[in-house]
């Protein structure tokens, strides 16, 4: 046999012995493991697992016993697959369920940074008990004596731990940091239970209430509400007594709870909770109600004169008042104005306004909503009181102008957070301005804040969108469920509204009957007034901070390239490839850079007006970009036009007003910055079109209110509102005909960032 014979026979038996190929499975679906205590959400219907078999589940909807449903295997993947299904694992175990009770929906990054430092160092404790007596084999007793010496041992290892932590880069700055105290073997004993009870969930360790005993309320808001119609009694030229009114109370409730069935029976509110509605209510027009005008006048002329603070600026104070939002709504009365589905969706989250009054004309010159009280939204109210605010009164169609602005020279706080921290002081100090923190115990003069929701909420009632009637042949053909649509904006803007025509022209029990605004239209002429800061100071004072690196063109933010013979100088220094620099929200024309002799002020090389805001030149990008034949359009003509089109639809005087509880920081700017722009940079165009100053305002449920008569307050607006839901009607029934303007979208800019 010949060589070549002999290789072709090696190489036919190599092929012989190497393996076939295995055929891919096609894949199906994955079995979709559910046990009873996980819930099913399927097209918006929660289900229970009650049965399985190896064809799939048979489930039971939570709400309707009834409602049982077979779904295979594979319509479970698929449905889940595609997104229309989710699932919660152990929703209904004991642990989870337990946690609900306690917290509701809320889930962990909705506590406060210091509650959850609180809790995590409470788990710390449990897990060194733990190991101790894993270590011993034996349970340690949980008593005093027992206890007590390993507590305060493992307290003060974690605090020498939390000191160990911090780092410092210099010797000579100085570092907060909060230590834990020791726990007594009592309250460990109870963290321990709560914590093994709860699944070993670090949640259950979060703290409840604050003060002894179970924060638990058994009042619904429609009890509440009740309560707070009954307390407006008390106001009544009759002057009846406190306990008179609460024994008219219960007379009425009983009456109600007498014929209502069962679930529409309501709770009795302690006479202790009953009095405090009422001395919430405001302290001028509760006098006036119960022993007339003249006497409340000469009562609080008193009152007047006990202050020495007469100059407009004088005296600032500023307050924080958070509230629940369901609570916000029923006890200024909105609630009891919204039909029933609607106020069964009402989320259950805090809302806190951030006030500045001063003292001497109780005139309100900054009112900013955020979901939690912070040093942002602090900064933004002292913007507030020195910007000129009548965009803001037009926005909300108020006919009183906001017209308060001023440079304060003192500013009152309180030892908070959001006040007491650097950010604050910088600007404080930037400004000019003595920032002052009266100790505890001395509220001088003290704003009101909390009366002053309480005593409007019964008067901007009857303006809310989505109100019920009293009566069915008043109602008519209203339906309030296409209209009632309650977002924490709309709540803002009525609050807005109520600020500058019904508190500012109110009578004040701290001006002896005079108002607000005839207060501060008289005081700024028999004072001389420090007049609020410039474009260019507002910058340095309120400007955002951050970095950006330099080129031949300058310096580019948003956008927009900004350049000048002073920044072209100080590129040729060393050690200033990136810089500092700082951009003002407010304007977007201008930016102020650090350099080797301070800061300064650089403009734009593209002709951007002044009147633009970072805010609407975004939402102008943002519209560009989602259309392709204008995303990658660098003029600086196509940009207004689309900022022409948001001002005609009234899309930037919405954003201008900032009326969304939201404060962006300098990383948010910075991350729009990235996503919205990234390498695109405007250029100059050589006649770009002039832009539109006269925007036509968006539809308001408040365009249709007359305050100026506040003794017609009641007995105009129910036929204006009438007239407008007819029209509102009729034109919606024309829109339908009509084509979509994709022009006329709006962006909304605080949920799309």
């Amino acid at each position: 046999m010949s060589e070549r014979q002999t290789a072709a026979i090696s190489k036919q038996r190599k092929e012989n012995m190497s393996p076939r190929p295995i055929p891919s499975r096609v894949f199906m679906h994955s079995i979709v493991g559910l046990s009873r205590a996980d819930r099913f959400t399927f097209k918006g219907t929660s289900f229970k697992p009650v049965e399985k078999d190896q064809h799939g589940y048979v489930l039971r909807a939570e709400d309707d016993k009834q409602n049982t449903v077979f779904l295979s295997h594979q319509e479970i993947y698929d449905a889940l697959d595609a997104k229309t299904a989710t699932i919660e694992y152990n929703f209904d175990a004991p642990a989870r369920a337990k946690m609900r009770t306690a917290f509701g929906d809320k889930a962990w990054d909705d506590f406060s940074a210091e509650s959850q430092r609180l809790a995590l160092h409470k788990e710390r404790l449990i897990l060194l008990y733990d190991q101790e007596v894993d270590t011993l084999g034996k349970r340690i007793p949980m008593s005093e004596d027992k206890l007590g010496s390993l507590l305060q041992e493992w307290t003060l290892n974690c605090n020498k731990e939390l000191i160990a932590g911090v780092s410092t880069k210099r010797a000579d700055q100085a570092t907060k940091v909060s230590l834990f105290p020791c726990p007594s073997a009592r309250t460990f004993k109870r963290d321990y239970d709560d914590y093994a009870s709860a699944g070993r969930d670090v949640m259950s360790l979060l703290p409840r209430h604050h003060g002894p005993g179970k924060k638990v309320s058994s009042l619904t808001p429609q009890a509440i509400a009740f309560a707070h119609e009954q307390a407006r009694g008390y106001l009544d030229r009759r002057r009846p007594t406190m306990a008179l009114t609460y024994r008219n109370y219960q007379a009425a409730l009983e009456k109600h709870n007498k014929h209502a069935i069962t679930p529409l029976q309501l709770t009795k509110v302690s006479r202790k909770k009953f009095e405090s509605i009422i001395s919430k209510f405001d302290r001028y027009h509760v006098h006036a109600s119960r022993f007339g005008e003249k006497h409340a006048i000469d009562k609080f002329k008193a009152i007047r004169r006990s202050f020495n603070i007469r100059a407009p600026g004088q005296r600032i104070e500023m307050d924080f008042f958070t509230v629940d939002l369901m609570s916000l709504l029923v006890e200024t009365g909105i609630w009891g104005t919204m039909p029933e589905d609607i106020q069964t969706k009402i989320p259950t989250v805090r809302i806190s306004f951030c006030a500045a009054i001063d003292v001497a004309t109780r005139y309100i010159l900054g009112f900013k909503a955020s979901t939690n009280p912070k040093a942002a939204s602090a900064i933004a109210c002292i913007r507030m009181i020195m910007s000129d605010k009548r965009h803001l009164s037009t926005f909300v169609s108020a006919q009183t102008p906001w017209i308060g602005k001023i440079r304060p020279i003192a500013i009152y706080t309180d030892n908070g957070p959001e006040f007491a921290n650097e950010m604050v002081n910088d600007v404080l100090r930037a400004a000019r301005v003595d920032g002052t923190k009266p100790p505890a115990g001395e509220p001088d003069a003290r704003p009101f804040i909390e009366s002053l929701f309480h005593s409007l909420g019964f008067l901007i009632a009857p303006y809310f969108e989505g109100r019920t009637f009293s009566s069915v042949a008043e109602k008519g053909d209203y339906d309030p469920k296409l209209h009632a649509s309650l977002l924490v904006d709309e709540l803002i803007q009525i609050f807005i509204f109520a600020v500058c025509d019904i508190y500012h022209n109110k009578p004040h029990s701290g001006l002896g009957g005079n108002t607000p605004h005839n207060e501060w239209v008289q005081a700024t002429r028999d004072f001389d007034i420090l007049y609020p800061p410039g474009p260019e100071e507002m910058l340095q004072i309120f400007g955002v901070k951050s970095t950006r690196p330099m080129s031949d063109y300058g310096i580019t933010a948003f956008g927009i390239t900004y350049c000048n013979e002073e920044l072209q100088r100080l590129r040729t220094k060393p050690g200033f490839a990136t810089v500092a620099i700082k951009y003002d929200p407010e304007c977007a024309a201008h930016i102020s850079v650090k350099g080797d002799k301070g800061w300064f002020v650089v403009r734009n090389t593209i002709g951007l007006d002044d009147s633009i805001t970072l805010a609407e030149w975004m939402a102008a990008r943002k519209e560009l970009r989602d259309h392709y034949d204008t995303a990658n359009q660098q003029g600086v003509s196509i940009m207004y036009d689309a900022i022409n089109r948001l001002r005609s639809i009234g899309e930037s005087a919405r954003l201008r007003a900032g009326l969304s509880p939201s404060a962006p920081t300098a990383k948010e700017f910075d991350r729009w910055d990235a996503e919205l722009y990234g390498a695109w940079t405007a250029i100059a165009s050589d006649s770009p079109p002039p832009l539109n100053d006269d925007g036509t305002l968006p539809e308001n449920p408040l365009l249709d209110g007359n305050v100026a008569d506040m003794a017609s307050l009641f007995t105009q607006h129910r036929k204006a509102a009438i007239a407008a839901e007819k029209a509102a009607v009729a034109a919606s029934d024309d829109e339908e005909t009509k084509p979509t303007d994709e022009a006329g979208s709006s962006f909304d800019f605080d949920q799309e960032y």
